[in-house]
């Protein structure tokens, strides 16, 4: 049980740690550009961070050259800064963190269950050749259900972090 306890804290971990994406924001090639960061938040809610470290719920965003718009649905306004004002504007999405977890959890299960049938079989018991591959399924999907209900509540945020010359 006490190697269980330390799998499934392991996976706790990777899953906070492991399920995000981050991006920067800014005119140079290679990072995120208006347009594509325009196409991304269209219609999803996300907490908007500014450099003075408060935090806003946003919908409806919108990036010009220049500043930030919003809609603000605990103020009912439509809001707006400059952009060197904004320090990150982050998505969670539930869904995608829910699948993430379910696919670590399987895989982590999996190995569980193979792990004990290894131990099983090294201390004698008799074990058909399937034995592996039931257990890795069926100890998996238990460690998917957990997974995913992690991953669900933990949710895979996208990240996007602006350049800010202005500091």
């Amino acid at each position: 049980m006490k190697t269980f306890l330390q799998i499934l804290s392991a996976l706790l971990l990777f899953l906070v740690t492991a399920c995000s994406s981050s991006y920067v924001v800014s005119s140079s090639n290679g990072d995120t550009s208006v347009d594509e960061f325009n196409e991304f938040t269209a219609g999803k809610e996300a907490e908007i961070t500014l450099i003075d470290q408060s935090v806003i719920t946003a919908t409806n965003i919108n990036l010009s050259a220049d500043s930030l718009h919003w809609f603000n649905p605990e103020t009912k306004l439509k809001t707006g800064v400059a952009k060197s004002e904004i320090r990150e504007v982050q998505f969670t999405d539930w869904g995608l963190g829910g699948l993430e977890g379910a696919g670590f959890g399987f895989l982590s299960g999996g190995t569980v269950g193979v792990l004990l049938i290894a131990g099983a079989a090294a201390v004698g018991s008799e074990l058909d050749d399937s034995a592996y591959s039931k257990s890795f399924v069926g100890i998996g999907v238990v460690g998917a259900l957990i997974g995913f209900t992690i991953g669900a509540i933990i949710g895979h945020t996208n990240e996007y972090e602006f350049e800010n010359t202005e500091k």
